[in-house]
């Protein structure tokens, strides 16, 4: 490779990386707000009660919580493999996220279908759903991205030295679960 290629490679990189900082930054933004509008809303309003047996409400969250945290580190496993030029290692450690995300997707589809609200249930029910909702689909985001990463894995596309994709899929995972963390304490704990 010469080294005007190297730097071609290097800049676009770069390039991308950036993107996906923006993005993140905005949404994070976008998260905060959110959440800002919910606990004005939890501190402000006089009827504020989730329904339902707060343990049973508990299992299925705690579940996808754990979910997401394995997930994670197996996005760590699978960028540490292609780093390390272990391309059978990234394919396997990106199948695996996947599948998890998968799962917490199914968990989440499940939860709205099965927690006795509804969006129009008081202000809980409206703030539950839109934010459990967006982060839903961002994981799914994050899920077509791990896809589209292990068919390009599967391409042979990665190695030690061209890994931006994966490096960018494994921000945005660590950002899906960094965020998931913070509603399960505000919508589930708090």
């Amino acid at each position: 490779m010469s080294p005007s290629t190297q730097f071609s490679h290097s800049r676009r990189g770069n390039t991308a990386l950036t993107a996906l900082f923006t993005v993140l930054g905005s949404e994070t933004i976008f998260f905060g707000t959110l959440l800002a509008a919910y606990f004005y809303m939890r501190v402000s309003l006089t009827s504020w009660q989730m329904t339902g047996a707060p343990f049973a409400r508990l299992a299925l969250p705690t579940a996808n919580t754990f979910l997401l945290l394995i997930s994670a580190g197996t996005m760590t496993l699978a960028l540490q493999a292609i780093r390390n030029n272990d391309l059978a290692g990234l394919r396997r450690w990106l199948s695996l996220s996947l599948v998890l995300g998968l799962f917490f997707v199914a968990g989440q589809v499940f939860e709205f279908n099965h927690s006795g609200m509804r969006v129009n249930d008081q202000a809980f029910g409206g703030v539950f759903f839109t934010l459990i909702g967006f982060h839903a689909l961002h994981v799914l985001a994050g899920v077509i991205m791990l896809a589209i990463v292990l068919w390009r894995a599967f391409l042979g596309d990665f190695s030690s030295r061209r890994l931006v994709a994966v490096q960018a899929s494994t921000w945005f995972w660590y950002f899906v679960t960094g965020v998931w963390v913070i509603l399960f304490a505000a919508l589930y704990l708090v």
